[in-house]
């Protein structure tokens, strides 16, 4: 009985293999080919792709050999199938092109629907989409990805009218190892128009692409994600830009690199000289790096040499966005040329440094992070100057907290900014703050308690960029316990209570063995 079900399976499996074909695509132009029905030679193959497709079956492989094959019509892939280039044996993505024919044609290039279709190797260009809106299905001028894999692929040259530039992506589709650039989202007419240059997310995930030079005429220079089931991974995005046509009732773009819109995830990518600009004048102009929308997350990251000419240069998050372990640097803008956090947007074990200004507070908590070398300190105001639990704020040019409405302060050490004189102001109702367990100079006004010293830190190399403690600082030690320390790290990764009690700063002392931390 089990010999006889095992032969059976054996058997139904190699069937299965039986009808698995290949089927070969020529250019219409190619001599010397005589097409046959199966297309089953480079001698008898179809001449256009979508004829290799009507014939297909499941599991088959179409081959497309190099050159400029021009679309008629959006190419519809709804059979599990593999699409894939070939010249002399590997795949010719430059070389084997899908042009949508814009403006001859007002089509998209390519829609993949079958959750085991597998498109590798293309350049995907020219392709165009209209007015019809992401979440009724539309969107991405050179693809529409609703399910399966595309890989290898460069998306250039590609226009929509609302969303998506070069592509849109949907809950089953991957995107990976591919390059999206020069795409347009621009026709921006209002606030629902505009998004994402290079790529809409809603839903689907982006691994190990470059998103680079694409346009948005409002947010999402180079990615806009909508939706919390949206992954963008282990990608960089490069040179972006947000910003209203001429005459756009918008006041400017907002996330020129990427803009969460509600959830989704950016993980372990760098983002990098994106900008956005406004269509009038003024300095109301969004971040310029990532804006991260209610229940987005940004980990893991690098965010850098961004600009704006207004707000937020590097990351901006507000009420339910929390953004952890990145590295923000050089960015710049007006304000907040690091940082912009308001509402309750977390900020957890981020290093923010080198940028025009550490941050543009709105409320937001800030914990184990280093602010450093920035060339202006913190600025708190609206309603809230924030909450800093076991930060390092050292050696920015300026006070390195400035208050202009109450903040609070825990277990952190601002010390060695503005030059040696004081490292913290108060104005407005900035002197409500309250400090715990904290080292700064000199003493603050207002609320502070015993914890709080004005000895000098004894960092580790303060001019080298180290800003470890060393075992004499009066820093080690001498925090105050709260429940988020269970289990949590500081900012080197290691355990954030070692000995007695929590020290203050960043890190907990002593650091790591072999750890030399420099920062520029």
């Amino acid at each position: 009985m089990h010999s006889y079900s095992k032969w059976v399976g054996i058997f139904v499996f190699a069937s299965k293999m039986a009808f698995a074909a290949t089927l070969y695509v020529v250019p219409p132009e190619t001599s010397g080919v005589v097409p046959a029905t199966n297309y089953s030679s480079w001698a008898t193959a179809a001449t256009n792709i979508q004829q290799a497709l009507d014939v297909a079956a499941t599991g088959d492989l179409i081959l497309v050999t190099n050159g400029t094959y021009y679309l008629t019509g959006e190419f519809i892939i709804a059979k599990a199938v593999t699409l894939r280039s070939f010249k002399d044996g590997v795949t010719d993505r430059e070389g084997t092109i899908l042009n949508g024919n814009y403006p001859a044609t007002s089509n998209r290039c390519l829609c993949v629907s079958n959750a085991a279709a597998l498109v590798d190797g293309f350049t995907v260009t020219n392709g165009y989409t209209g007015a019809a809106h992401v979440l009724t299905g539309g969107g991405g001028g050179g693809l529409k990805l609703y399910k399966g894999t595309v890989t290898n692929c460069l998306i250039t040259g590609n226009q929509a009218v609302l969303n998506g530039g070069g592509a849109s992506i949907f809950s089953g589709g991957l995107l990976v190892g591919c390059t999206v650039t020069g795409n347009a989202a621009t026709n921006a007419t209002s606030n629902d128009g505009g998004y994402g240059g290079g790529i809409v997310l809603n839903g689907g995930t982006v691994r190990k692409c470059v998103i680079s030079k694409n346009r948005s005429g409002y947010q999402g220079g180079g990615v806009w994600i909508y939706t919390s089931g949206a992954t963008l991974e282990e990608c960089t995005i490069a040179n972006n830009h947000a910003q209203p046509l001429p005459g756009v009732p918008l006041s400017s773009g907002q996330g020129g690199g990427v803009w969460f819109g509600w959830g989704g995830t950016v993980a372990r990518c760098e983002i990098i000289s994106n900008s956005v600009g406004s269509s009038s004048t003024g300095n109301n102009i969004g971040v310029a790096g990532v804006s991260v929308g209610s229940g987005g997350v940004l980990r893991d990251s690098l965010v850098a040499y961004n600009s704006s000419p207004g707000y937020g240069g590097g990351v901006a998050g507000g009420t339910g966005r929390t953004v952890t372990n990145c590295v923000i640097r050089n960015n710049t803008a007006v304000y907040g040329g690091g940082i912009s956090p308001g509402g309750t947007a977390l900020f957890v074990g981020c290093t923010i440094i080198s940028n025009s200004s550490a941050a543009f507070v709105q409320g937001g908590i800030m914990r184990n992070c280093l602010f450093a070398n920035n060339s202006a300190g913190i600025w708190g105001q609206a309603t809230s100057a924030g909450t800093y639990q076991n930060c390092t704020i050292v050696g920015n040019a300026g006070v390195g907290i400035r208050f202009s409405v109450p903040g609070v302060v825990e277990n952190c050490i601002v010390y060695n900014n503005n030059s040696g004189g004081n490292n913290w102001s108060y104005d407005g109702t900035g002197s409500g703050s309250t400090w715990t367990n904290s080292c700064t100079y000199p003493l603050p006004t207002g609320t502070y308690d015993v914890g709080t010293v004005t000895n000098a830190p004894a960092f580790v190399n303060l001019a080298g960029g180290d800003y470890h403690l060393t075992g004499a600082s009066p820093c080690v030690d001498k925090g105050v316990f709260r429940s988020w320390m269970a289990g949590a790290v500081n900012l080197d990764g290691t355990a954030r209570i070692k000995s007695a009690a929590v020290d203050m700063g960043a890190f907990e002392s002593p650091p790591p063995r072999g750890t030399m931390l420099q920062v520029f």
